[in-house]
């Protein structure tokens, strides 16, 4: 069985007050994705993304370490009576030692900022694994000035000191670019600044390096 990895705020409250914030970062997202593709959705939380990507998707799986969170994916699933939705309660590395074939997409957001750092290249070598081509969503760094930055602080804090420490530890080291020239991904497409605070970076994994 896999790592129930749960917050305080998974759940109902995710679903409800925290996940609605992101729907400009999903659609701009969803507008990378071309028809009739695959899709995982790592740390789908309560599966918005992957509700929003279903209309356009062969399939799409979210899977995620909260079982909390995807109970509350699978309900919303079966109450919308979607069809072409998975939702799995299991990491990444259990999942890609699975697969037959990879994804043609791997799409993430909020998580590589709150993976200790010693990890993040680990998480990436498992993200070239599962898919053709990689999508991240994160906190734009360096932050914009004023309330925005204030106000991202401010939730990162209250996530919890492991958490808190991982976004430090992203913001010290330049958020997503490095992180994706380290990992050696050729980056397509990048979108900042919306939301204001957002990073959206699409790269294609290297077949020569597979």
């Amino acid at each position: 069985m896999p790592e129930n990895k749960s917050h305080y705020y998974d759940g109902i409250i995710y679903d409800k007050f925290i996940a609605p914030n992101q729907d400009l970062l999903f659609r701009l997202i969803s507008g990378m994705i071309k028809e009739n593709s695959t899709v995982l959705d790592v740390g789908c939380g309560t599966g918005r993304l992957a509700f929003q990507l279903a209309g356009k998707c062969k399939e799409v799986v979210g899977i995620d370490l909260s079982l909390r969170n995807i109970k509350r994916a699978e309900k919303n699933r079966q109450k919308n009576k979607v069809e072409n939705v998975r939702f799995l309660h299991t990491s990444l590395e259990e999942l890609t030692g699975t697969l037959n074939e990879k994804f043609d997409y791997v799409v993430m957001t909020y998580v590589i900022h709150e993976v200790p750092p010693e990890e993040r290249m680990q998480l990436f070598e498992e993200l070239k694994e599962a898919g053709k081509k990689i999508i991240l969503g994160d906190y734009l760094i360096p932050r914009p000035k004023g309330y925005p930055y204030y106000m991202t602080e401010f939730i990162e804090f209250i996530a919890g000191r492991s958490h808190y420490h991982g976004f430090k530890t992203y913001e010290k080291n330049g958020g997503l670019r490095p992180l994706f020239e380290q990992a050696g991904l050729k980056i397509i497409k990048e979108i900042k600044g919306k939301p204001e605070t957002a990073h959206i970076i699409l790269a294609e994994v290297n077949s020569t390096k597979e």
